[in-house]
């Protein structure tokens, strides 16, 4: 595959990420807004390949931390990342490679399903020292605060990515 057309996917699945982190809203319990960027995340580990998926997160962490309103609500700046969602952002560029690395080949809905329940834990580790460190909670307060209202959520996008992004990747060469 050209690498122009490797570029082009990157480049759409970053735009895709961005976009997706203005589909949120806050919850009245927790710092952590609930967002579509798990979805969105998700289905680009299941349309690239493991390097591809670590470039692409990476451009989205790096554009928000330059100062593009690209993380959720339309925040930015480095001090996102010393903030309580800080730790989800490190976390998904570590869980959805390995998320895109798990997925296989040939596309297969239950091991792409099986690979983002895999990856989403990975952002919880992540996303709950980021909230232990910066908000001063426990761990025990952190997962209430940073997975348990968002657990049933992301395994519902989990699949829905899942489903799509087995079609896609037979539809795009």
């Amino acid at each position: 595959m050209s690498s122009t057309r490797n570029i082009a996917k990157m480049a759409v699945c970053v735009a895709i990420i961005c976009i997706s982190a203005y589909l949120s809203f806050p919850l009245p319990f927790t710092t952590v807004p609930f967002t579509f960027l798990t979805l969105s995340m998700l289905l680009t580990s299941f349309i690239l390949p493991p390097w591809q998926t670590f470039i692409t997160l990476t451009v989205y962490v790096l554009l928000g931390s330059a100062g593009l309103p690209v993380f959720a609500n339309g925040s930015s700046g480095i001090g996102v990342l010393f903030s309580p969602n800080g730790g989800y952002l490190i976390g998904f560029i570590i869980a959805y490679p390995i998320c895109s690395f798990l997925k296989g080949t040939p596309p297969n809905l239950r091991r792409y399903f099986a690979a983002g329940l895999i990856s989403i834990p990975i952002s919880y580790i992540f996303g709950v020292i980021g909230i232990c460190l910066t908000a001063g909670l426990s761990v025990t307060q952190a997962v209430f605060a940073g997975v348990l209202p968002f657990l049933i959520g992301d395994i519902i996008k989990d699949f829905l990515a899942a489903y799509i992004g087995v079609h896609l990747k037979r539809l795009l060469p």
